[in-house]
């Protein structure tokens, strides 16, 4: 893999004190961000899986890939907010306080997963316009009537 980017080049150790980030890396991925610093342990190798794509498949592939993400996980907190509603309705007694700390959560992050999932599809429709018609596409038009081939 050749990227010109210097920080692929360092260490994916992890440094001492962040054993938190070997469950899953997204908050010290979070956190490498917001400081500025490189990203360390599993975020690191997910940062270099992610420009292996982008040298494989393109920038389309992570936008769509990403859009999809996005969408699954907006369905999900869509899921648990229709959930937590259905427990209520049925089984009833559930504190009024923690209902409206989940449901306040669950809306919430829910709403931004379902803005950033709109914003990606969006992305994904404008590259798709930009490269030009699909195989579809050319097919159809292929059929329509101003272009058939008279026998």
């Amino acid at each position: 893999m050749s990227n010109p980017d210097p920080v692929i080049q360092t260490e994916t150790q992890i440094k001492p004190g962040e054993r938190r980030a070997l469950k899953h890396g997204g908050e010290a991925a979070v956190k490498a961000i917001q400081k500025g610093q490189p990203m360390t342990g599993p975020a690191r190798e997910a940062e270099l899986a992610v420009y292996e794509e982008l040298e494989t498949a393109g920038r389309h592939s992570l936008v769509r890939r990403n859009a999809a993400r996005l969408q699954a996980a907006a369905d999900l907190y869509w899921g648990a907010i229709s959930k937590l509603m259905q427990d209520v309705n049925e089984r009833g007694g559930i504190p009024a306080d923690v209902v409206i700390v989940k449901l306040d959560k669950y809306i919430k992050r829910f709403g931004w997963l379902a803005g950033a999932s709109l914003r990606a599809w969006e992305q994904v429709k404008q590259d798709e316009k930009d490269s030009g018609p699909g195989l579809v596409a050319d097919y159809e038009e292929m059929l329509s009537e101003e272009h058939r081939f008279v026998g």
